[in-house]
C-alpha cells in the first residue's frame, strides 16, 4: 500500500505489521538527502476519513512524526541533514513537508506508517507542530539577562545627557538643532563606544 523512494535508489514497499501498521527500513540513510513517502498506485487506501501518520526512527531513539498522507496527499518529501550526502536543495513544487532528519553517520533509519482517522491525524500534527515550534524558541544559551529597571534609566540618561551637552553649542536663535549636529554627535558617539566599551560607565549624569 505505501512505498518509499530515495534519489539514485530502487523503490522500496512497505511492509505490513498489523492491520493499520506498516514499516520500511533505509539503510546507509547518511548517503541520500531525500526520501519520499507514496501511496501506491490503484492502493485500497482511497478514504480520505483517513490519513497515513509518517513515524521516522532513529537508532537508539523514539519514532517521531513527522507528517501524513492521505488520497488528498498522496505522496511527502522528508529532507534528510547528513553530513555523507551533503545539503540538499529545495523545490517549491516537490511539496517538501516543514520537518527534517538529521543524521552525523552512516546508519539506518526505520520509517513507521500508522493510519489514523483523520481527525485524530490532524491534532497530533498540529501537537507535533507546535512542540517544535515551542522548542526552538528556548535560548540555547541560558534564560534572557533582565537588567535592573534603575540601570535602564541611568544609561539612558547618560546617552540623552552626553547628547544634550554636545548639541548645546548648536542651538539657533529659533531653539533648533541643526540635523547634521545631530548627525556628527550620533558618528562620534558609536566611534568612542566602539573603542571603549565603558565609555558610558565613565560618564557623569
Amino acid at each position: 500500500m505505501f512505498g518509499a523512494v530515495c534519489s539514485g535508489r530502487p523503490i522500496q514497499l512497505a511492509s505490513q505489521v498489523s492491520p493499520t501498521k506498516y514499516v520500511l527500513n533505509i539503510p546507509n540513510a547518511s548517503n541520500i538527502n531525500f526520501i519520499t513517502i507514496f501511496l501506491l498506485p490503484n492502493s485500497d487506501f482511497v478514504d480520505a476519513n483517513y490519513t497515513a501518520l509518517i513515524y521516522f526512527q532513529l537508532p537508539n531513539s523514539e519514532f517521531k512524526l513527522l507528517g501524513g498522507i492521505n488520497p488528498n496527499k498522496p505522496s511527502a518529501i522528508y529532507k534528510l541533514n547528513n553530513v555523507g550526502g551533503g545539503p540538499g536543495g529545495q523545490d517549491d513544487d516537490m511539496n517538501i513537508d516543514e520537518n527534517t532528519v538529521n543524521l552525523n553517520d552512516a546508519t539506518t533509519i526505520n520509517i513507521g506508517i500508522s493510519i489514523e482517522t483523520t481527525p485524530d491525524a490532524e491534532i497530533q500534527l498540529a501537537k507535533e507542530k507546535e512542540k517544535v515550534s515551542s522548542t526552538a524558541l528556548v535560548p540555547s544559551k541560558g534564560p534572557p539577562v533582565v537588567k535592573n529597571v534603575n540601570e535602564t534609566a541611568g544609561l539612558a540618561n547618560k546617552i540623552v545627557g552626553h547628547a544634550y551637552n554636545y548639541l548645546a553649542s548648536f542651538i539657533d536663535d529659533t531653539g533648533k538643532v541643526p540635523i547634521k549636529a545631530f548627525d556628527n554627535w550620533w558618528d562620534k558617539f558609536k566611534t568612542k563606544l566602539a573603542n571603549n566599551p565603558n565609555f558610558l560607565e565613565e560618564l557623569q549624569q
